[in-house]
This record gives structure tokens, sequence and C-alpha cells, in this order.
């Protein structure tokens, strides 16, 4: 039994030795194109933050788990009734998820590049929309239906000098963001703030 006690105690202390705590914030884009993400920069209103820890398997790998509060959503800024611009409408969920970040790169000295795979879950914590349609302003938060959510994001980042990266991935959410109880119209919304692109910048200490 002390053996055993003295594997795991040295098993984490290697871990530590080579492991870093730190926060991570970032944008998340509903595009699917990288281009069109970087056009609409200025409209994106939703972000993700939250902590993050690293630990190196070598110089090659590492496995970075995140606990983040992510705001995924989209939003039409023209809706259209026969050609003519009718208001716009916006919709948000607010998750609590964990990342979990596989990374394989080259480490060149003062900059390590990785590419990264990287599964996640998550869980609907809010919800809200907002729409201001032919002169009629509404602003509502709703329960949501389908709480929750897991999928993936394929992505690059780079590390410099060990303490701040900077990445972004292409996420997939593969589970189910629908709602019953909204239109065909604000159904094709929500689908479309399933899924998407973002970009993160971290500080490891």
């Amino acid at each position: 039994m002390k053996k055993f006690i003295v594997v795991i105690a040295s098993l984490l202390i290697a871990v530590s030795a080579h492991a870093q705590f730190g926060i991570v914030a970032g944008v998340t884009s509903a595009r699917n194109n990288v281009n069109d993400a970087v056009k609409d920069v200025a409209n994106v209103t939703q972000y993700h933050v939250g902590v993050t820890y690293k630990v190196s398997l070598g110089s090659l790998f590492a496995i970075q788990p995140s606990i983040i509060y992510n705001v995924k959503g989209a939003s039409l800024k023209n809706l259209m009734n026969g050609g003519q611009p009718i208001g716009s409408f916006e919709y948000k969920n607010g998750y609590i998820e964990i990342p979990v970040q596989l990374q394989v790169g080259f480490d060149l000295g003062l900059a390590r590049l990785y590419g990264i795979a990287e599964p996640f879950i998550g869980y609907a914590i809010s919800n809200s929309y907002q729409a201001n349609v032919a002169g009629f302003s509404f602003d509502w938060n709703k329960d949501v239906k389908d709480k929750l959510e897991y999928g993936v994001g394929v992505g690059v980042g780079v590390e410099l000098i060990k303490h701040v990266q900077v990445s972004a991935r292409y996420f997939w959410n593969l589970g189910s963001a629908k709602n019953a109880n909204l239109s065909e119209t604000m159904q094709a919304v929500t689908n479309r703030g399933a899924s998407g692109i973002i970009a993160s910048v971290a500080l490891l200490f």
C-alpha cells in the first residue's frame, strides 16, 4: 500500500511539474467562413471566458482542459418581407462548457506551433431573444428546451514564450440546438448559431 501511495504521489509531482494554470477569453462567431467572421467582427457580441489547465506530455503533445462560460448565437440584422426590410432578430444561449484540447505541435524555442482537436460538452444556463419587427420590439428570456450540448472543434494555435496562447478553431455542435417553439425562420437562425468559429487568447502561469 505504501509503495502504491509513493507511486501515485510521484506521478502527481511529475505532472504538476509540467502543468500550467491559466485564464482564457475570446470571441465566438456564428460564421462558418473565416472571411465572413473577420468582416463581422465589429458586430460580434458573443464571447467566452474561463480558466484552463495545460499539461505537457513531452515536447510534442499536451492536453488542456478548460471550464468556460461560452455565449453562442446568431442574428439577422435585416429581416425581409416582400423585398422590404421589416426588422431584426438576435438569439443567444449561454453555456457552461468543458472543452478538452488535445494539442500536437513543434517547439521552436520562443514559440510553439500546434494543431488542435477539441471535444467539448456543455450545459445551457441562459437563453435570450431580442427582436424588432414591424415597429414592435420584443426582449425576453426563455427556458432552453435542450440544455445539454456536445461537439468537437479543430484548429491551430501558437504559444509564445510558454505563457501566451493564441488559437482559432472551427466548432461543430453535434447535439440538438433546436427549440420546437420557434418558427422555421427563427429556427434557421438558432441552428446557424450552433456551429461556427471561436478565437481565444490564454495566459498561462
